[in-house]
């Protein structure tokens, strides 16, 4: 990568997988860099920039001056993505700029949210997703990292007839859903919110559009199926298979007062997963991964489809903003070959 703006810096925290540093953490050749710098060489240098992100799964901005959520929406601009609608999704966000840029979760402080790819419950799931740290938590509250290809290999090696089967079949997501948002939890997303509809024909039409199931309760709250979505993928950049999907994630983090994670996901048969299987992949996610403490003005690019990630409970305050966001057509012509 040039060295005009961008060298690499150290970072502690980070692995070295196939050698490649996880996550490339990058920092300004000279000091003080405006944010007007740095989104002026990003769109100068687009290809180049997202070559590094691909190749390493994610990139660690740090030491621009990014200082506020309009800085982070400009750089989010200067990277040329598509922006993408948070429909389907589970976590309950805000938005804080435009419909660019979101808080990352208003879930409570005390719940972890396990590993995943990001809406990997719907059928086109977002090419990148970018975080911001706008205010530091107190403690904790990282937003660790996996590559997910490190996951489908220990799968493969450890569980290999569980593997055959998840790839077979595919998954099916099942989620209890609220009318009004619930903040008390991870995935207290209303219905109205996550379909962006305020009459439940609106909620059917997009879920019909996904090819979602769905139950009214009596309650008001609304039960959905997904259709069966692919939890294995072979990333066709790259030649490598990933464990794409949310599956940890909802097996051990879909828990509210709504619904219960060991029945919010089974194979594309209908046939439960296997728990020990689960409880393994999700141990080696813990063992394996990176997180770093986020310090004011950082930028994590993670390439959503290379990359898991997940966040740890902490000490408020803490506010991480995040963009979800697809490349353009053309773009992605280009990097499917």
């Amino acid at each position: 990568m040039s060295t005009e703006l961008l060298v690499q810096e150290p970072l502690s925290q980070a692995r070295v997988v196939a050698g490649k540093t996880f996550p490339l953490p990058l920092g300004p050749a000279s000091r003080p860099c405006s944010t007007d710098q740095l989104t002026a060489w990003v769109a100068a240098h687009r290809e180049r920039f997202f070559e590094r992100v691909m190749q390493h799964g994610a990139v660690l901005l740090r030491g621009f001056a990014i200082d506020t959520p309009d800085d982070f929406a400009a750089f989010v601009d200067s990277l040329g993505l598509d922006n993408m609608p948070y429909v389907g999704g589970a976590a309950v966000r805000n938005r804080v700029s435009g419909d660019r840029v979101l808080t990352a979760n208003e879930s409570p402080p005390s719940e972890p949210i396990p590993f995943h790819h990001e809406m990997s419950q719907v059928p086109a799931p977002p090419d990148y997703i970018v975080f911001y740290c706008d205010i530091p938590p107190a403690e904790g509250g990282e937003t660790p990292i996996i590559l997910s290809n490190e996951v489908y290999r220990f799968f493969h090696q450890n569980h290999p007839e569980f593997l055959r089967r998840v790839e077979e079949l595919g998954v099916r997501y099942i989620r209890i859903m609220p009318a009004e948002d619930d903040p008390s939890s991870a995935i207290g997303r209303s219905w109205k919110s996550t379909y962006q509809a305020e009459s439940r024909a609106g909620a059917e039409a997009a879920m019909r559009e996904q090819g979602t199931s769905w139950q009214w309760l009596d309650n008001g709250n609304l039960r959905t199926v997904t259709a069966a979505l692919p939890a294995i993928r072979s990333e066709s950049r790259t030649g490598q298979k990933t464990f794409f999907n949310s599956m940890i994630a909802a097996y051990t983090g879909w828990v509210d007062s709504r619904n219960d994670p060991t029945k919010a996901i089974e194979l594309g048969d209908g046939s439960p997963v296997d728990h020990d299987a689960m409880m393994a992949i999700a141990a080696y996610m813990k063992e394996h991964c990176v997180a770093f403490p986020w310090q004011k003005g950082d930028v994590l690019v993670v390439d959503n489809r290379l990359t898991m990630h997940s966040r740890n409970p902490f000490t408020p305050p803490r506010r991480i903003l995040a963009s979800v966001a697809r490349q353009r057509h053309g773009d992605r012509a280009m990097a499917a070959g």
